[in-house]
């Protein structure tokens, strides 16, 4: 993010965290768009950053290691990025 604007995969990670009820795991976002976990972490990064999610690690049954989720804030709830074009 850069100016309080995202970039274009950015957008789709956080529009699809958003789409799907603001706490969704890494790996679900990942498969989603046809990333890896790998590849939208810094797009994660940068939503805490700012402010606008937060990660939160749960023990889930049958998982060898927690599981990551991204859980927007109230502040990432409410964001709309700017119609403007660079």
């Amino acid at each position: 993010m850069k100016n309080g604007k995202m970039t274009e995969k950015e957008l789709a990670v956080f529009e699809y965290v958003k789409e799907n009820g603001g706490r969704v795991s890494v790996d679900e976002v990942a498969e989603a768009l046809d990333r890896t976990s790998r590849s939208i972490n810094p797009n994660i990064n940068a939503f805490v950053a700012n402010g606008l999610a937060e990660r939160e690690k749960v023990e889930v049954e049958g998982e060898d290691k927690p599981v990551t989720f991204v859980v927007l804030t109230d502040e990432g709830k409410a964001f709309v990025q700017a119609e403007d074009a660079e």
